[in-house]
């Protein structure tokens, strides 16, 4: 990371967020993450739609009481309207919000960190393709497990040729603890995620196979042509999906699968991957994000880890600390935010900006992801049938 541009820029990236308030993991996650290396301020928010939460996880925050906002509209106008406005904003929504949110801020010039799924179906997503195209704005879809450094050494070495040609990707995302594995007593307790309202009863496509599958792209570069989907319902009372297997065709006959769930019981976490080539196969697990193994046909497995000078420049520009000091999730996290406020920074001050952007995932990638999302739904009503993912945006 370049901590020079933040003097040069004069200031910090002023921050505004819609949702994440109180009671909000993935708003608390996001705000550790954005302060951890100084480069961003939360400045405003309309942190809850319920007005007395919105304030009072303001005042938590230190939100100026003038820049605590109701609703995202009325952030949105006057945010635009102030001479300090935010520079970016971070929508951390059910999914259903997100495509209004970001279509007002984008279309006052501010730029947007989105929670994925990046929309709640693939016609809003092709919709924000189309206006992020439109009005030239920044925009970061917050795959945060893209911003781990041996992620990101996976990728360089995938792409280097490590493995010879890739030819199968296989990937878990099946946590399965308390609070994934068991429904409320009271469907009124129930989390948005196991709501069928907020995405429908497909919903774990987006919550949780979404990361899978961008991951896929993003280490091996491929897109999916077509999916085989199975998805069942295993926990009583439940309303959505909470276990999903895809087989998956790529280009060139490579092949993958993915397995998807919320009642892995037992299971933490539960990411990981495995990539198969011509020459080998290189693994990756999230609860041991350190180390990347890389496994050669007939040969010794070598084991890359985080912090030393031989790992690939991406891995290298997303350190802190020196091998043996373990960085973790929020930092992993906190990468994002670095790379896409020195990507805000360096386009302010007239200068180079791409290179900071090209590690984060993208508004293609939410694209991608809603695509494989309506397939895999698709495929599941029809017996597993394979279906096309459309591959062109």
């Amino acid at each position: 990371m370049d901590k020079s541009l933040i003097s040069a820029f004069g200031r910090r990236v002023r921050l505004g967020m819609v949702g994440g308030g109180i009671g909000s993991i993935i708003g608390e996650t996001h705000i550790i993450a954005l302060r951890a290396d100084g480069f961003c301020d939360l400045v405003a928010g309309a942190l809850s739609s319920r007005p007395e939460v919105a304030h009072r996880s303001a005042a938590q925050e230190l939100i100026d009481p003038e820049r605590s906002y109701e609703t995202y509209e009325a952030m949105a106008e006057q945010e635009a309207a102030r001479p300090d406005r935010i520079d970016a904003v971070i929508i951390a929504t059910p999914p259903q919000h997100h495509w209004p949110a970001a279509k007002l801020f984008l279309e006052r010039g501010i730029d947007v960190i989105c929670e994925k799924p990046m929309t709640r179906d693939l016609a809003e997503a092709q919709a924000m393709l189309q206006l992020v195209r439109s009005t030239g704005r920044l925009f970061c879809l917050t795959h945060c497990y893209t911003g781990y450094p041996m992620a990101r050494q996976a990728r360089a070495m995938i792409r280097a040729g490590a493995l010879g040609a890739v030819r199968m990707i296989d990937m878990t995302f099946a946590p399965g603890d308390h609070g994934t594995s068991l429904e409320p007593e009271d469907p009124a307790d129930r989390h948005w995620r196991f709501q069928a309202a907020s995405m429908g009863a497909t919903s774990i496509l987006g919550e949780v196979n979404s990361h899978a599958y961008q991951m896929a792209t993003y280490v091996t570069g491929l897109e999916a042509e077509q999916v085989s989907a199975n998805l069942s319902m295993f926990a009583p009372r439940r309303e959505v999906y909470d276990n999903a297997y895809l087989t998956m065709r790529y280009p060139g006959n490579v092949m993958g699968r993915m397995w998807a769930s919320y009642v892995a019981a037992g299971n933490d976490q539960g990411f990981s991957f495995r990539i198969y080539g011509e020459t080998g196969h290189i693994s990756w697990n999230e609860e041991d994000p350190e180390y990347l193994i890389l496994k050669p046909m007939a040969g010794p497995a070598v084991v890359y880890a985080r912090g030393y000078e031989a790992t690939a420049q991406a891995a290298r520009t997303s350190l802190r600390y020196r091998a043996g000091f373990p960085e973790g999730y929020g930092l992993a996290f906190a990468n994002l935010y670095v790379d896409f406020a020195q990507a805000i920074m360096a386009r302010a001050l007239g200068r180079p900006f791409a290179q900071y952007l090209s590690e984060l995932p993208t508004v293609e990638d939410g694209v991608r992801g809603m695509k494989m999302i309506e397939a895999a739904t698709l495929s599941h009503a029809n017996g597993g049938a394979w279906t096309d993912c459309g591959t062109r945006l």
